[in-house]
């Protein structure tokens, strides 16, 4: 999402700012947005943790959690602004930024220059860069008696790895993920921090996992355990099980070869 943004805005300034759905908004007012970006050159747009980043020339930053729904639009027709539209930029070459939101879960906050850097450095370690080891990972798991699923999902732990691809790793590196996270073993670590990247790096590469509400994505056609509970491990033959019971959320497991 970012990627495909940053190629797509870079460079273009802001002429206006329309807010249609204040309860998105974090740390900002709408007249406030507007004043703080009206007339500013979008720099850059990355990612961090879950967040896609929108730098500007004056050092101010946005930072958008599409959690569940969320998603960007980028057009000149006027027709994105559907009844989904929270907000829009007016490009100066005449074009949209909106930010969509079916079930306005996400969030569009507003970072004044410095600020960002300070909320940024509580956040875990990017498991995509060379720092990100398996002794970096078995650190993050000892000591803890949390599952390891919702350990490897704290953001504060460890950034950017949500629960489809959670369960994803924990699958290709045979792992329960209800499991203590002190009971990982340093090899045990290993094979879950090289699952934790093969799968982000082949997700992205594959442009997402488009379920529902976003576009393009194709690497659900990949997925081996997430959403195929009752359906057969592609390891083993066992029946891929759904429970809610690790963290409240949708967990996908096979009980036979993940231990």
């Amino acid at each position: 999402m970012a990627r495909a943004l940053h190629r797509s805005v870079r460079g273009r300034v802001v002429s206006d700012v329309v807010v249609l759905r204040k309860d998105v908004l974090r740390g900002t007012t709408p007249a406030r947005l507007r004043r703080a970006l009206v007339g500013h050159r979008i720099e850059r747009v990355w990612r961090r943790a879950k967040l896609a980043v929108i730098d500007f020339d004056s050092g101010a930053r946005i930072a958008v959690q599409p959690r569940f729904t969320g998603s960007f639009v980028v057009e000149r027709s006027g027709r994105g602004a559907d009844q989904y539209c929270t907000l829009h930029l007016v490009l100066d070459d005449g074009r949209r930024l909106h930010y969509r939101d079916v079930r306005r879960l996400g969030t569009f906050s507003f970072f004044a220059p410095g600020e960002f850097e300070a909320y940024a450095s509580k956040l875990g370690p990017e498991p995509l860069t060379p720092e990100f080891t398996g002794e970096v990972l078995y650190d993050i798991l000892h000591g803890s008696i949390r599952p390891v699923k919702a350990r490897i999902m704290d953001q504060y732990k460890l950034a950017g790895v949500g629960n489809i691809y959670a369960s994803e790793a924990l699958w290709r590196s045979r792992l329960d993920p209800s499991r203590e996270s002190r009971s990982i073993t340093q090899r045990q670590a290993e094979a879950l921090r090289d699952g934790i990247v093969s799968v982000l790096r082949e997700s992205i590469e594959l442009r997402g996992t488009t379920i529902r509400d976003y576009e393009n994505g194709a690497f659900a056609e990949r997925l081996d355990a997430y959403d195929r509970a009752g359906e057969p491990c592609r390891r083993c033959g066992a029946r891929i099980v759904l429970t809610h019971e690790i963290d409240g959320r949708a967990t996908y497991f096979c009980p036979r070869c993940q231990r």
